[in-house]
């Protein structure tokens, strides 16, 4: 993504700034691109995790560290051994003793509910309760115990004002954890191992204290947790088994990507990561910014458990001194959305006071929320950032904003107009002709301000929670007319949004996306995945920007290709000259069949079946794809739709999409196959009374248990 957006922008020659270091990856794809890059980061975690990542550790260091440290001793046995003793338990089956995986905890018990085991002697994997001893021996290793004391003090010794919020964070680490913790910590500092094996222990731990904390909920499996708060169940992973799980986590392939430590004056190669060890303010400070610099960056997106572990994974691995950018991150316990709208603002507004008039910013938004479009654009606009293109996509949950450094405007204070809110989604749902998701609707809105510049103001008063009287001055607005909430949920930000209305719409978005992939599909004989769909974002931009599961469902509906990265081949019955065939056959049987059941037939675009009196009892649209907008803008719709079998999946994303359309499609024969009209034709016992059975009874090629509609 990041490869293509610099390219499309032309910015590949130019000096690429991440002010936020942020994204890994947003780096590494910058410099394999091989544009020059300059990553800001006051993280010591997340330069670990860049350098790294761009220049992976080798295997045989990662071995050999998990090797040394399996070695040595505590308590006069094998350190391994030690530290897999420490999950101990017996196998249901055959009685052995083995090291558990991992033991289910229950928050209010306060006690491990469940085991997870392979016996390595019968081979039984089991997950099921454990047992007195097994809840005893958890029990065994306290709370405040030594283990604990030492943990403690090298993240705050006494006095220190952060020991507080410090011992606060530690409860995230189950006891037998932290134990093992320390254990490892203490050996890894005894062996005094020499780089690049010192860099290797460190990634081992450092991939076991994320594992091994008590966030990672259970059944929920691996989401990333936000809050330093535990769930009902949580899990307690085998320490000793996390460290073997990283050897395979840290020597990935793919690397390659060379990196250098920022020094003053120094040259920024092409294809270089430079890495500045601090924040971005600092980094301005030093008036180091080169002259044809950009600034893309991921936005942070707050994370109170990420940034806590942060402080406490850099204070254990380097030192208090290398997490003194951070630290801040223990006292801290909520960030709100007006806090990070202010806090983006004043690094940008650092920044800005620095760039030329006119330098562009590119900023990705992944996990893209409400709250955090609104912190995003109001913060962008606020330091100086001016809006000059946007994209959301809803269901991927991915955003993207273009701005260019723009003095701040004057006269705006306060919250935008509810009338220019309300042009603003009323123009969003009139340009995409369909129902739209809230994120999607609200990013239209707020960038229409952002663009206007009329966000600027919203942090210049002394409203502790601006974004908050936004959101509401937003959810007011879209609930009142002519914009209404066809799901007519209770939540605001749920749902999909249209006119009451709907006079002077587009076509239908997922109908235009339709029509232009079967044009590119038919103007080549094979279609490059990758140019093809650079072609389709040129055409379809900002609130139109169509989501990937309906331009997947186009592509599979008329076209084929022989591997995943192989060119797309319009399947031979989708070419032009046999569907306009294949509509003719239908058509002509769709009439033969009605004069012989006893109807009067009229007309091809629909095609209507009269009842002897001259009341119309059937109507039948034939067509050769599952485009749907003259539903909603024909006065008298046809019944039913006639299509090709191959139409059925995409007619179905479609109604996921659209409420209305799945209105439309309760009644089962609403939707009728070509191959059903031959079968029907063919029929010699059909008659005017059996036909209405017959024609339900179209054998459908797609289940789905939450819309059985096709």
């Amino acid at each position: 993504m990041v490869e293509r957006a610099l390219r499309a922008q032309g910015w590949l020659e130019r000096t690429i700034l991440d002010p936020f270091g942020a994204s890994p990856s947003l780096a590494m794809e910058a410099a394999r691109a091989g544009s020059a890059v300059l990553v800001a980061s006051a993280n010591p975690v997340l330069r670990f995790l860049l350098r790294y990542r761009a220049q992976p550790l080798a295997r045989q260091h990662l071995q050999a560290a998990l090797a040394r440290l399996a070695s040595s001793t505590k308590d006069g046995d094998r350190l391994e051994r030690f530290l897999r003793d420490l999950y101990r338990t017996l196998c249901s089956r055959c009685g052995a003793s083995v090291s558990a995986r991992q033991y289910i905890w229950e928050r209010e018990s306060h006690q491990p509910i469940l085991k997870e085991y392979l016996c390595p002697s019968c081979g039984h994997k089991a997950m099921e309760a454990t047992s007195g001893v097994d809840r005893g021996r958890a029990r065994s290793f306290g709370t405040r115990g030594l283990h604990y004391a030492m943990a403690l003090e090298k993240l705050a010794p006494l006095g220190d004002p952060y020991r507080e919020h410090a011992a606060a964070a530690l409860d995230v680490y189950p006891p037998r954890a932290l134990y093992a913790l320390v254990t490892l910590m203490a050996k890894v500092e005894q062996l005094a191992f020499e780089p690049p094996l010192r860099q290797a222990a460190q990634a081992l731990l450092l991939y076991a204290m994320d594992t091994c904390n008590a966030l990672w909920a259970y059944p929920e499996g691996r989401q990333r947790p936000r809050q330093l708060s535990l769930s009902p169940h949580y899990r307690e992973y085998n320490f000793w088994l996390a460290l073997e799980q990283a050897v395979e986590e840290w020597s990935g392939e793919g690397g390659g990507v060379a990196l250098q430590a920022w020094s003053e004056g120094q040259a920024m190669p092409k294809g270089t990561i430079t890495l500045f060890a601090g924040s971005i303010r600092e980094l301005v400070d030093r008036g180091a910014l080169p002259e044809d610099l950009v600034v893309v960056t991921a936005l942070p997106r707050p994370n109170q458990a990420f940034w806590t572990l942060c402080a406490l994974w850099a204070s254990w691995l380097w030192g208090r001194s290398a997490a003194a950018h951070i630290r801040v991150a223990l006292r801290r316990r909520r960030y709100d959305w007006g806090w990070h709208a202010r806090a983006l603002r004043g690094a940008l507004a650092h920044l800005q006071a620095a760039l030329a008039e006119g330098t562009p910013l590119m900023a990705f938004m992944p996990e893209a929320e409400p709250g955090f479009v609104y912190a995003g654009l109001v913060g962008m606009d606020a330091a100086g950032f001016a809006l000059r293109g946007w994209a959301v996509r809803a269901h991927e949950r991915q955003a993207l904003f273009l701005g260019s450094s723009a003095p701040l405007p004057e006269g705006h204070a306060g919250l935008p107009h509810e009338k220019s809110l309300r042009d603003a989604a009323r123009k969003c749902l009139l340009a995409r002709g369909e129902p739209t998701p809230f994120l999607l609707l609200q990013g239209a809105v707020v960038a229409e301000e952002a663009a206007g510049r009329r966000l600027a103001g919203l942090l210049s008063g002394e409203d502790p929670n601006p974004l908050q009287r936004l959101a509401s001055q937003i959810h007011a607005v879209l609930a009142s007319k002519p914009i209404v909430n066809l799901s007519q949920a209770a939540d605001p930000e749920a749902g999909l949004y249209w006119l009451s209305d709907g006079q002077g719409a587009a076509e239908l978005l997922a109908d235009r996306v339709e029509g232009m992939i079967l044009d590119l599909l038919r103007n080549k004989e094979a279609a490059d995945h990758e140019e093809m769909l650079a072609e389709l974002y040129r055409a379809f931009v900002g609130e139109l920007i169509p989501d990937w599961r309906l331009v997947a469902a186009c592509l599979t509906s008329y076209a084929t290709r022989a591997a995943p990265r192989a060119p797309w081949q319009l399947r031979p019955e989708d070419q032009a000259d046999a569907r306009r065939a294949d509509i003719r056959e239908v058509r002509d049987l769709l009439a033969e069949l009605g004069r012989r059941l006893g109807f009067e037939v009229e007309g091809e675009t629909p095609i209507i079946w009269r009842n002897p009196g001259g009341e119309p009892a059937y109507s039948f649209r034939v067509q050769e794809t599952a485009q749907m907008d003259w539903l909603f803008s024909s006065p008298r719709p046809a019944s039913h739709l006639v299509i090709p079998g191959g139409r059925s999946a995409l007619l179905l994303q479609k109604a996921r999409r659209d409420p209305r359309l799945r209105s439309w499609l309760r009644e089962r024969s609403r939707v009728i196959k070509f191959r059903h009209v031959r079968r029907l034709a063919l029929e010699p016992g059909l008659t005017f009374d059996t036909f209405p059975q017959r024609l339900a009874l179209d054998p459908p090629e797609h289940q789905d248990p939450q819309l059985p509609l096709l």
